[in-house]
C-alpha cells in the first residue's frame, strides 16, 4: 500500500461498516486525523453506530455523519474500514459498489467471497486482532508522527476488539504499549473514553439469553442458542462467560434476521473450529444475507421470519464440522 503521506489534495470518504463499533470508528478516525492535513476528508457511518463508539466519538471529538444514502460522486477515494463485504456497508452498499474512483481497504476479518478493493490497495491481515493495529503499522511505515488523540484511538480500538486482551498476542501488546504511551493517558483513563453503564435493556437481554437457551453437547463441548430481542452479541458473550463453549444468539424482526456467535478461545485453538468459516459464511446458502467475522466472534445479517430455524442451522453447521472429527457425539439437554 502506498504511504499515507502520498495522499494530497484528494476528496476522501472514510466508511465504516454499518453498526460501527469502536475499532471501526477508531481506524477511520486515525486515518482521518492524518489525511485531513493534506486532503478534504470525511467519515461516514452507515445506518447506525454502537453506543461505546458514539460515546468515544463525543469524548475525543471525532467528527462523523450517520448516513443512509450518501452520494459518493464528488469523492476521489474511498477508505473502507473494518469490513470486506459490500453488504456490511448497509444502506451504502450499492453506492460503494458503483463508485468509480480508487478504493482502499483496511481490515482484519476473514476475506469475503468477492474482493471489494484491488489487492494493491488492500491492507488485510487476519492475524491482527483489530483494524487499528493495521492502521498503526501503516502510519509507522509511512513515517508519520502519531499524536495523542490518534494514539488514543488506536489503543481504544485494540482494547475493545481484543475483548480486553483475551485474543491478544505479542504484536498486540507491543503496539498497545507504544500507543498508550503516546496517548499520554493511563489505562483507566483510556477505558473511560468508551465505557458506558450497562443499559437496562442490555441486562435484560443477557438474562433472557440464559433463561431461554437451548443447550447441546457437541463432541464434549457445550453449545447454546437463544432468541433475544436485542444486544445479541452481548448476550452471546454472556453465555460463553457463564459456561458455554459456543453460543449463537439471534433475533428476527419484520423479516430481518440477526445472529451473533461467540466461541471460547480454548475451543477454537484445540479444534480449529472457526465461527466465520464454518458457520456464518455458509448461512447465506440457506438465508439471504451476509455473514463473517473471526474464529471466536462472528455474525450474520439477513432475511428470514423464523429465528429458531436459523439458530438450528447454526447448530447443524457446527455438527457438520465436528462430525468429520474422531469421536463425534451429539446430545441436547432438556
Amino acid at each position: 500500500m502506498r504511504p499515507l503521506s502520498s495522499f494530497k489534495r484528494k476528496r476522501i470518504l472514510l466508511i465504516t461498516h454499518a453498526g460501527c463499533d469502536v475499532d471501526a470508528l477508531c481506524a477511520a478516525a486515525s486515518l482521518f486525523f492524518e489525511l485531513k492535513k493534506r486532503n478534504n476528508a470525511k467519515i461516514i457511518v452507515p445506518d447506525h453506530i454502537s453506543v461505546p463508539a458514539k460515546t468515544l466519538a463525543k469524548r475525543l471529538k471525532i467528527p462523523y455523519k450517520i448516513s443512509r444514502g450518501e452520494s459518493m460522486r464528488k469523492y476521489d477515494c474511498l477508505f473502507l474500514n473494518d469490513f470486506n463485504e459490500l453488504k456490511m456497508a448497509g444502506s451504502l452498499s450499492k453506492e460503494t459498489e458503483k463508485f468509480r474512483g480508487q478504493r482502499y481497504l483496511i481490515d482484519h476479518h476473514r476475506p469475503g467471497h468477492k474482493r471489494i478493493a484491488p489487492d494493491g490497495n488492500s491492507l488485510v491481515d487476519q492475524n491482527a486482532v483489530a483494524s487499528c493495529e493495521i492502521v498503526f503499522e501503516w502510519m509507522k511505515k509511512s513515517g508519520l508522527k502519531i499524536d495523542s488523540r490518534t494514539a488514543s484511538c488506536i489503543a481504544a480500538g485494540i482494547v475493545t476488539d481484543s475483548a480486553y486482551f483475551l485474543t491478544a498476542n505479542s504484536r498486540t501488546f507491543y503496539i498497545m504499549a507504544e500507543a498508550l504511551k503516546k496517548s499520554g493517558k493511563t489505562f483507566s483513563t483510556l477505558l473511560s473514553l468508551f465505557s458506558v453503564p450497562r443499559a437496562f435493556d442490555e441486562k435484560i437481554a443477557r438474562l433472557k439469553a440464559a433463561k431461554r437457551s437451548r443447550i447441546f453437547l457437541v463432541s464434549g463441548y457445550i453449545a447454546a442458542t437463544a432468541d433475544v430481542g436485542a444486544f445479541e452479541a452481548d448476550a452471546a458473550s454472556a453465555l460463553v462467560k457463564i459456561g458455554a463453549d459456543l453460543a449463537f444468539v439471534g433475533d428476527s424482526d419484520e423479516g430481518k434476521l440477526r445472529i451473533s456467535g461467540r466461541a471460547s478461545q480454548s475451543l477454537t485453538k484445540k479444534t480449529g473450529f472457526d465461527l466465520a468459516k464454518h458457520v456464518f459464511q455458509l448461512l447465506p446458502k440457506y438465508f439471504p444475507g451476509s455473514g463473517g467475522g473471526h474464529p471466536g466472534a462472528a455474525g450474520f445479517n439477513g432475511k428470514g421470519k423464523d429465528i429458531n430455524e436459523a439458530l438450528a442451522k447454526c447448530i447443524e453447521l457446527t455438527k457438520d464440522y465436528f462430525r468429520k472429527r474422531k469421536g463425534f457425539s451429539f446430545k441436547e439437554y432438556t
